[in-house]
């Protein structure tokens, strides 16, 4: 691999960032790193909030840190696998969608980590290989992350699991740390990094690095610091552990080859030819001293031995669930207990520390999907991951919209004419979906909102009347606790959006744009390539179709998307093998002047997928350009 990207570089040099240019020629080591960068350094303490717990913790202490804690909103993802009973051609069907940045191709600078690539990859003859496997990887990564072979497929959906601590230690004057009763010394150690000077020159830094028995420090403040303890830092082989799973011909193969846990993260939710279908609660899950998953999500005790875990779970005690009788397993990032339905993963038989109780609105949305159709067809599968719906307002608009109408405020009852007449969904022609998601950060923002306490862990949300409950997952929560002060947020609401937009029903499209860019020569400055209407609300609003935006960069009151919705695989595993459609929004390309930035976009907007080409016929037929290495 290392030597294919090398000569790559050395034929194409000018399509590659400066910046990345000048460390060539990679080693292998290179890529092993970058795989520990992006899974051990930045997904993992993202999902558990760690950038955000260290910058308050600074900012305000312990108590601050630890109340952020308990309300933030983690990546997204879907994966559904859909057993032969439930399909209505009899064969398993995966539906992989995960929710990340969107790479280089958006206009937020420094999210390249993120950029799916999509590929083909075919081991033998091409005319009858020993392997043909589809889906994405990162960039520098020697396999698929999430694919499908004419066998076996599956997708990663971000989960709950926390392990990713922060500690906080209590320094001494002898340079050591308060531990168990005692004190223990930190390890001091140095190292050496080379940095490339614009000469080309390289200057040597030294760097100290001080540990406790948790982790490296990486942060202090007066006789304080934390130490970051991160899982699976001693299992190193992911590269072996997914071409494992990508050659497996059955579920034994493909779980002896992931149970090697070396991707320490991720739900896994697998689909194959024989028409078996398996959830899994995957990664490194730590063995801890009792108590519940809240008490673990902030900065943990230092000084506490029995804070500090040192085993993780074996992959056989880890939840999961294997052709489920309800014919399907489905996560949107919700714990592992409502992945089926009913639901066959007891949380009884678990620690209460592996994972948190609740099901936010759009693993409810995608799970109210599948229950509603007995047999699915792919078109069917297309429509319920398409769909822009926001299962909130479903919750809370009646009260909402009854006490507009009986508040007496011309405004209030004007804004609820509105949302009584908006279809609920966040299509590029909605109208009311713009009132009703300023509302809801109207509502968030306001300090005299009471904020619910029942799925705080996901996201903050208003108090609802009646809150989320592990008996009723999937019809609760419902109504708003504090209607009055609920109008009050909508008027506020309301008058932001007349004066931003002139309008109450201004369309969803036209405030909400997707913006795809590429790249000058010098990788520094982006150019806009499109500005078209975009179809999906972020993740809160409870939609399965997930746009993250951010306010636009051209002085406008718009929102611009850079992430949410980017690769999509749907795939039916038929006798014959598996028969795909696929979509990569963003674009399978990123160097400046590629045409492939924005040939998927039309797909993407009109909220369908492509044609997976991966006969030899098919890619003959539809190549345009031939490299061979």
């Amino acid at each position: 691999f290392v030597a294919g990207a090398n000569e790559y570089a050395a034929q194409h040099g000018e399509t590659i960032d400066p910046a990345i240019r000048q460390v060539l020629p990679l080693v292998p080591t290179d890529i092993t790193a970058g795989e520990q960068n992006t899974i051990h350094f930045t997904f993992m303490p993202e999902q558990d909030n760690v950038p955000a717990l260290i910058a308050t913790w600074q900012k305000g202490g312990l108590a601050a840190a630890n109340a952020l804690a308990a309300s933030f909103t983690p990546s997204g993802s879907n994966g559904w696998a859909l057993a032969p009973g439930k399909s209505a051609s009899g064969n398993a069907i995966l539906m992989g969608n995960p929710h990340l940045p969107w790479g280089n191709n958006q206009p937020v600078p420094g999210l390249g980590i993120y950029q799916w690539m999509e590929a083909n990859l075919v081991i033998g003859d091409p005319s009858a290989p020993t392997l043909n496997a589809s889906g994405v990887g990162f960039p520098g990564s020697p396999y698929l992350g999430i694919g499908y072979s004419d066998n076996v497929g599956w997708t990663h959906t971000n989960n709950t699991i926390k392990n990713a601590d922060l500690y906080e230690l209590t320094l001494t004057a002898d340079g050591g740390y308060q531990f168990g009763g005692g004190e223990l010394p930190l390890q001091h150690t140095q190292d050496v990094i080379k940095i490339r000077q614009p000469d080309g020159s390289l200057a040597a830094q030294t760097i100290d690095i001080f540990e406790s028995v948790h982790g490296p420090i990486v942060a202090r403040s007066g006789d304080k610091a934390l130490a970051l303890r991160v899982a699976g830092l001693n299992a190193p082989s992911l590269v072996t552990q997914y071409w494992g799973m990508i050659r497996a011909h059955n579920l034994a193969e493909f779980i002896a080859a992931n149970a090697a846990l070396q991707m320490p993260f991720f739900n896994v939710i697998y689909a194959d030819r024989d028409g078996r279908i398996m959830y899994l609660f995957g990664g490194r899950q730590p063995v801890r001293h009792g108590g519940a998953w809240a008490d673990y999500a902030g900065i943990l005790p230092g000084n506490d031995p029995n804070a500090l875990w040192t085993a993780t779970f074996p992959w056989a005690k880890l939840p999961r669930a294997v052709d489920p009788p309800g014919g399907f397993v489905a996560n949107s990032n919700n714990p592992p207990w409502t992945s089926t339905f009913p639901e066959v993963i007891n949380p009884a038989s678990f620690p209460a520390y592996v994972a948190p109780s609740f099901m936010a609105p759009r693993a409810q949305n995608a799970a109210l999907y599948l229950l509603s159709i007995p047999r699915l067809t792919i078109d069917q599968v297309l429509a319920g991951k398409e769909s822009t719906e926001m299962l909130l307002a479903d919750r809370v608009l009646p009260d909402l919209i009854a006490a507009a109408n009986a508040s007496g405020d011309a405004t209030a009852q004007q804004a609820a004419s509105v949302l009584a007449a908006w279809d609920r969904t966040a299509d590029a022609g909605s109208k009311g979906a713009v009132l009703f998601e300023r509302w809801f950060d109207t509502a968030i923002a306001d300090p005299d909102m009471p904020k619910d306490d029942t799925i705080n862990f996901y996201s903050t949300y208003p108090k609802f009347r009646v809150g989320w409950s592990a008996s009723e997952p999937l019809t609760t929560p419902e109504g708003l606790a504090d209607p009055a002060r609920a109008v009050a947020d909508l008027v506020a609401a309301a008058q932001a959006v007349l004066q931003a937009y002139g309008a109450l029903d201004v369309a969803w499209g036209d405030v909400h744009r997707t913006v795809l860019v590429t790249h000058d020569p010098t990788f520094q400055t982006a150019i806009p390539l499109t500005d078209d209407p975009e179809s999906g609300p972020d993740d809160p609003f409870g939609p399965v179709r997930v746009v993250n935006p951010f306010p636009a960069q051209d002085g406008s009151q718009r929102l611009w998307s850079f992430g949410g919705d980017g690769y999509v695989q749907i795939v039916e595993f038929a006798r014959d093998g598996a028969h795909a459609q696929s979509l990569l929004g963003y674009g399978n390309a990123s160097r400046p002047g590629s045409p492939h930035v924005t040939d998927q976009l039309p797909f993407f907007e009109a909220k369908t997928l492509r044609p997976a080409w991966r006969t030899r016929q098919e890619v003959e037929q539809h190549t345009v350009n031939r490299e061979q290495f």
